[in-house]
């Protein structure tokens, strides 16, 4: 070794093992008066050895749960601190990316025949969030949201040559009013409330399976008129049809309620209550209705690989799980991913806890229906995950890819920040015979077929700006002292190793002609 070297080149026998002599020896037969000189560097060398070994134990046990700590103070919820200030108003654009299913063949729909559908988009929807009326009370967060969406021309069109433009693109699908209303009153076997409906329905020509609207319609919501109709004999119908709510900047949200995690870290960013409720009343079970999970946009600090996150869906009134997939660089950050599991997609037969979300259908689907009083279902893209005939019974899909297809989340673990995320789902409307009498059901088939309408996007994560300011906070202080930490533990074992060398040499120095050397020379060979 060098430090042998070193000891050799100053005539110092560093082979213990053929000496029988010690540096206690050499103590031994020092001079009286030399010995507090030897004692010095001695103490020397231990100090430093022992601060070389305080710091090694320190970076290896202690460090990384100090800077943990300090940065859960840093994530917190609270005023001045980068994930409360996301928290209120994100700044990195998130995009929702939407693509209508235009049925091509309604004749043989109609009859009851498979659908061909092709895509049209997608449609680039920049999403805007705000919190306000916000208030502390205890480690609990108390805010009303804005969330409204605008049309992203430039992003949507770039590249194409000819153009998108989501109010006057019109395209064909599922009416989905008027299913609504047919698997209603199928349900409650109401005969009588089916001839009204139907009367209703012939007088205002709502009385088909479907119907040509615009895009921007069936996103964000027309007046039905077939249910306004109706709404005259059952009070408090809703009126309007919609798949995304298009918010106002001036309109809020009921109160909801989040935990700062000022109490407990682990419980950062979960919900308590969502925009009034502090149970969800469409669900079946207590476990389906208690409110749980984030927003998403950062999770609980130092996250491990065997956790399941919970992440809350406004589109889908319910919070969804996420299981750990790998290790990625993401954005020039390690990260973890988590994707939606395949489990989580299995009917309650196969999964029971989705009994509570009634998902008594077939794999790969999950039921809405008794949140939004119409037949409508969620999947993954092209009914990932599903039943194989699901996607077979639709023609113009492309072929279910999970690498391509999934929801997936990356995750910067020490924080708990997202770094970015890619939120993808398909809404899809069931269609039967359901022993309705109109004409319109009389060619359609009983066993249910599930045709998509919509297949939407959503991207997030951290841009540039944030990314920066992100690793300015976390990774460069952290850097910095690591860096310091292995320094002071360099000099420290410098220091330990130079003074023992001095010790060394010194007890070996040449003395009074009657004094043998008290660590002889090594001898030469």
């Amino acid at each position: 070794s060098k430090v042998t070297e070193l000891l050799r080149s100053s005539g110092i026998n560093a082979e213990y093992g053929q000496s029988n002599l010690s540096v206690m020896k050499g103590f031994k037969d020092l001079p009286s008066e030399e010995k507090p000189k030897a004692r010095c560097y001695l103490s020397l060398c231990l100090v430093f050895a022992l601060l070389f070994v305080i710091f090694l134990v320190f970076n290896l046990m202690f460090f990384p749960v100090v800077f943990q700590i300090i940065v859960n103070s840093q994530v917190i919820l609270k005023d001045g601190t980068l994930s409360y200030a996301q928290w209120v108003s994100p700044t990195p654009p998130v995009y929702k990316i939407i693509t209508m299913y235009n049925i091509t063949n309604p004749d043989n729909v109609t009859l009851g025949g498979e659908p061909h559908v092709s895509p049209l988009g997608p449609y680039y929807f920049r999403e805007y969030r705000n919190k306000t009326h916000i208030t502390l009370h205890n480690a609990s967060l108390h805010f009303n949201q804005m969330k409204w969406y605008e049309f992203d021309s430039n992003k949507t069109n770039e590249g194409r040559s000819q153009h998108l433009d989501p109010a006057r693109d019109n395209f064909t699908t599922i009416n989905i009013a008027y299913m609504g209303i047919a698997y209603n009153l199928s349900l409650a076997n109401s005969e009588l409330g089916m001839a009204v409906a139907d009367a209703i329905a012939n007088t205002t020509g709502e009385q088909t399976l479907l119907m040509t609207r615009s895009v921007e319609e069936v996103l964000f919501g027309f007046e039905d008129r077939l249910l306004k109709e109706l709404s005259l004999f059952m009070h408090g119908l809703p009126t309007t049809v919609q798949i995304i709510q298009n918010m106002s900047r001036s309109d809020l949200t009921e109160t909801s309620v989040v935990d700062s995690g000022a109490s407990n870290v682990s419980l950062l960013g979960q919900y308590t209550e969502w925009q009034g409720y502090k149970a969800l009343p469409w669900w079946g079970s207590d476990q389906a209705r208690t409110i749980n999970g984030t927003e998403g946009i950062f999770f609980k600090p130092g996250i491990s690989k065997e956790e399941t996150l919970s992440v809350w869906t406004d589109d889908m009134y319910r919070s969804v799980i996420m299981e750990f997939d790998g290790e990625e660089t993401r954005k020039s950050l390690e990260t973890y991913k988590y994707k939606a599991p395949a489990y989580s997609m299995l009917n309650a037969k196969s999964n029971p806890i989705n009994a509570g979300f009634y998902s008594f259908g077939p794999d790969g689907l999950l039921n809405l229906t008794s949140v939004v009083n119409a037949p409508i279902m969620i999947s993954k893209p092209s009914f990932l995950d599903g039943a194989e005939w699901l996607n077979d019974e639709v023609k113009g899909l492309p072929q279910a890819n999970s690498s391509s297809m999934d929801t997936n989340v990356w995750i910067e673990p020490l924080t708990g920040c997202l770094v970015d995320a890619l939120k993808q789902i398909q809404v899809n409307i069931m269609i039967s015979s359901w022993n309705y009498t109109s004409i319109v059901f009389k060619e359609l088939r009983q066993e249910a077929r599930y045709i998509p309408i919509a297949l939407v996007q959503e991207t997030g994560g951290m841009d540039e700006d944030l990314l920066a300011r992100f690793k300015a906070k976390v990774f460069t202080p952290r850097a910095i002292m690591v860096a310091v930490l292995w320094s002071v533990m360099g000099v420290c074992a410098l220091c330990s190793v130079a003074f023992l060398a001095v010790l060394l040499t010194y007890l070996n120095k040449d003395r009074a002609p009657d004094r043998a050397p008290i660590i002889p020379a090594q001898e030469k060979y």
